[in-house]
């Protein structure tokens, strides 16, 4: 059974994500984004990564519904 890979550069983390890398690093440093270090190297979980993106479609449809209801 051939292991798949999980832990991502930042390089391959914006390519998944669809941003730029250095969007992914301020939103690293600002930390609104998922990642863990060894030493100073950033890496990211396809996993996590994939939870935070279903979180934020979650959180758009919510907060469109809120402000439909608001009218």
């Amino acid at each position: 059974m051939p292991e798949t890979k999980t832990r991502m550069l930042p390089e391959e983390a914006a390519q998944h994500l669809g941003c730029g890398y250095d969007k992914l690093l301020q939103m690293v440093r600002k930390k609104e984004l998922p990642h863990y270090r060894i030493g100073r190297r950033v890496f990211f979980t396809r996993e996590t990564l994939d939870l935070w993106i279903e979180n934020q479609e979650k959180r758009s449809i919510q907060s469109e519904n809120g402000l439909r209801m608001a009218r």
